[in-house]
């Protein structure tokens, strides 16, 4: 690491690709890498040591809904690739992720909140 501060963007803007179609983030992208879950075990006695499960990561968003796409064609999808860049250059990259939970669209806002799995979800980061 170098001595020097960086005073670029931090924070900010993002943008999103889903199977290569491009939605724009209205808020709140967040996203956890893939890996492995540490877990403490217990006895009654003392603490006796960690299991090691694998873990997998996610990507969601609030985007905004387009009128020449359907946004629930997502529902229920699987084998997606998922593409996020950050102001921060940092490029987020979803192999083969699933969707979870149920997509709902606000009509008043037209945003619709995505939320997709995968065990490999990783980070590119800028050095």
């Amino acid at each position: 690491m170098s001595g020097s501060v960086y005073r670029g963007p931090l924070a900010g803007a993002a943008t999103l690709t889903i199977n290569g179609e491009v939605w724009n983030v209205v808020g709140e992208l967040q996203f956890q890498a893939s890996g492995n879950v540490n877990e403490t075990l217990k006895g009654q006695s003392a603490v006796e040591g960690f299991a090691t499960m694998p873990g997998q990561g996610f990507i969601q968003a609030t985007l905004r809904d387009r009128r020449d796409v359907d946004c629930f064609q997502y529902q229920g999808a699987s084998g997606l690739t998922v593409i996020g860049q950050l102001a921060n250059g940092k490029v987020i990259t979803v192999d083969n992720g699933w969707q979870v939970e149920t997509i709902s669209l606000n009509t008043q806002e037209g945003t619709f909140e995505i939320h997709i799995e995968s065990d490999s979800v990783y980070v590119d980061v800028v050095s």
